[in-house]
């Protein structure tokens, strides 16, 4: 072996070495001083990767406790002002039973009243002032909120809370809203669409009880509104079938009529007033009613006829034999089709569309309807004015409708939707039924393509320039057209959307008329628009189920049919209570049992979630505390091998620095070869 100085190599060597104790000594003192076996990167990359996955996991974890804790506390806020009304309602239920009994005098309901209005104060002052952290809890705004309840995007938990104010307490467990419209067409796909779930086609195979045109009951419907049930939220049950008499037109009538296919047997008799000539017809219907599955019945009006009801909702088909139905009293023969309710699962509001313009053949209307009361949505009104007795709810006339009643339309004011709505209202407090008009909706026709066009059309009043050139697609058309229409809807109250590929629908949120007044420069058939006023329907609302008749023979001009709508059980809204008498004491009873009703089913349901927050907390402990293990397994430092290795390291390191002396020694050896 060479004997060299310039080059220490055992001191290098033995540098190297002792770098690398070094290293090994201050990377244990790190970690024994932080705890942590990954300091940095360079201790593990990898494993800085996975455990700052966890790390975000576990930190996210303990806010989605967090969060699902705030969800307990606010649930527990809203069911102990649940609790405080429930306990108003009680008392309510106490005075109404006294208020009953035949002892009290009035001045003594009078008194009995005065606390019932107070107490009905305090819930109404509950339920709109109840918040957690700023938010309403009671009054209907709490719906469909979100709560982060894990670590992802997703992992949410949504509550909604019924509302509780006065005007939404007290209806019917089987409130619902009716349809009442004449809807003689069986159900497409697509003509009915709620909450976004498109309802099939209905089927005469579901209905096992109309003898024609089985498709096309309210009976077949309402089983295809209940097959996508499950999705929409929303159940049907059926009405019932109700045919509108006519006026008495002659007394000596002797033959027969048919009624779903039954023969009739009918006589009357001049010698006998029309009341019981009538009376005698209905009589004979009533004796095969269980053939038919109609029942008659007479009020003693001989204007209004013979009322025809089949309970079950099954077609009601009116045929003439050897004397014609309408000169007995009864309608004019024909298929009459009933009506169904739609009712909503948990109380919620439920939207009503179509996909397909058709939604006549359903017998409702486009737009948003409450789910905790009964209604019924009416037929487009006719261009007539209401007269006094048109319209008969509750045994309460409804009276003439006025032009002054609708300053929003251009046209036919006293015709209205709205002012037919108007004077629904002036007797709301008689009949516990309130009327709003719906949105006016035009379909337009189809647009067609290849030729320009340039002039205007007048809606409402107003011009509306409209221009395409020979070059414009359909869509090019539909767009131009509804941009037109929408930028003049501050003058016209109307505006436009587009319906499909080839058509547009012209839309009065206020339930306005829509007048077309004239097309210049434009055709209808190019355009898609019609020349036309079109009048918007009213959706009547009540606590539960309401009696629609009339005194006039002329309901339909409020769009209606005389029968029982709204659900199957008699309501009345908690606002509405008065027990200043016998009558309003027996209403404001089975009102209260209505509201307890409901506020049980919300207390169970605030229940039930405060349990899944509970159930979600449990979990996510577990899960973090798991993270918390994994994440322990690859980031903390192991005290034992860290010490174990910082002792190994320290002795290398006295070991190297005597070595390195050592090898630092070796020039001075060669040196002595020189002497």
């Amino acid at each position: 072996m060479p004997q060299i100085i310039n080059t220490n190599i055992a001191s290098l060597n033995a540098q190297r070495n002792l770098d690398s104790s070094q290293a090994a000594t201050d990377r244990a003192l790190q970690r024994l001083s932080s705890g942590l076996r990954i300091n940095s990167a360079r201790d593990d990359a990898a494993g800085l990767a996975i455990s700052s996955r966890f790390e975000s996991q576990i930190r996210g974890t303990s806010v989605a406790i967090r969060n699902s804790n705030d969800g307990i506390s606010l649930a527990q806020t809203a069911e102990g002002a649940l609790a405080s009304i429930t306990s108003n309602l009680q008392r309510i239920r106490e005075l109404a039973l006294q208020s009953a009994n035949g002892s009290n005098t009035d001045i003594d309901r009078g008194a009995l009243n005065e606390e019932v209005q107070q107490l009905i104060a305090e819930i109404e002052n509950v339920a709109v002032k109840t918040n957690f952290n700023g938010k309403k809890l009671l009054d209907g705004s709490f719906t469909d909120t979100r709560f982060q309840t894990g670590a992802n995007l997703g992992d949410t938990i949504d509550v909604s809370v019924t509302k509780v104010t006065t005007d939404s307490l007290g209806s019917s467990q089987e409130a619902g809203i009716s349809s009442n419209r004449i809807a003689a067409n069986a159900l497409a796909a697509g003509d009915l669409v709620i909450n976004g779930i498109a309802v099939g086609a209905s089927s005469g195979v579901d209905d096992q009880f109309s003898t024609a045109s089985e498709e096309q009951s309210a009976i077949a419907k309402a089983a295809a509104v209940n097959k996508v049930s499950d999705q929409s939220g929303i159940i049907a049950t059926v009405d019932g079938t109700t045919v509108q008499g006519t006026t008495f037109a002659s007394a000596d009538k002797n033959g027969n009529v048919k009624i779903n296919g039954v023969t009739i047997e009918v006589a009357t008799d001049a010698d006998l007033t029309a009341q019981a000539n009538l009376q005698s017809v209905v009589n004979s219907i009533n004796e095969k009613s269980g053939q038919t599955g109609v029942v008659a019945s007479f009020d003693g009006n001989a204007t209004t006829g013979i009322t025809l009801t089949a309970e079950d909702g099954r077609n009601v088909v009116l045929a003439d034999g050897t004397v014609a139905a309408n000169a007995i009293g009864l309608g004019a023969a024909g298929t009459f089709i009933g009506t169904y309710s739609l009712i909503s699962r948990d109380g919620s509001d439920f939207s009503l569309d179509t996909t397909t313009g058709n939604i006549d053949n359903a017998g409702f209307e486009v737009g948003t309807f409450s789910g905790v009361n009964g209604g019924a949505v009416g037929d487009v009104v006719d261009a007539n004015a209401l007269v006094t007795g048109d319209i008969v709810i509750n045994g309460i006339a409804v009276g003439p409708t006025q032009a002054s009643f609708d300053t929003a339309s251009s046209v036919q004011n006293n015709a209205s939707a709205i002012a037919k709505a108007a004077a629904i209202n002036l007797v709301s407090d008689q009949t516990g039924v309130t009327a709003k008009a719906n949105a006016t909706f035009v379909v337009s026709a189809a647009i067609t393509a290849g030729t320009a066009e340039s002039g205007a059309a007048t809606i409402n009043g107003t011009s509306i320039s409209i221009s395409y050139s020979d070059t414009d697609s359909v869509s090019d058309i539909q767009n131009i057209i509804v941009t037109a229409v929408n930028n003049a809807s501050g003058q016209t109250g109307v505006r436009a959307e587009a319906f499909g590929a080839t058509q547009f629908r012209l839309i009065a949120d206020d339930g306005r008329n829509i007048d077309v007044t004239s097309l210049s420069g434009i055709t209808a058939g190019n355009s898609g628009f019609a020349v036309a006023t079109t009048q918007s329907s009213i959706s009547l609302l009540s606590a539960g189920k309401f009696e629609l008749s009339t005194n006039t023979g002329s309901i339909v001009r409020a769009g209606f049919q005389i029968g029982t709508f709204g659900g199957g059980q008699d309501g009345q809204l908690v606002k509405d209570i008065d027990v200043s008498n016998v009558e309003g004491a027996n209403e404001a009873i089975i009102s209260v049992e209505n509201a307890l009703a409901q506020i049980s089913a919300q207390q169970a349901e605030l229940g039930a979630v405060q349990n899944r927050f509970l159930s979600t907390i449990n979990n996510l402990s577990i899960s973090s505390e798991n993270l918390s293990a994994a994440n322990s397994r690859i980031r903390d430092a192991d005290f034992a091998a860290e010490t174990a290795e910082l002792s190994r390291a320290q002795v290398l390191q006295q070991a190297g620095i005597s070595v390195l002396a050592q090898a630092n020694a070796r020039p001075q050896q060669v040196l002595s070869l020189l002497q």
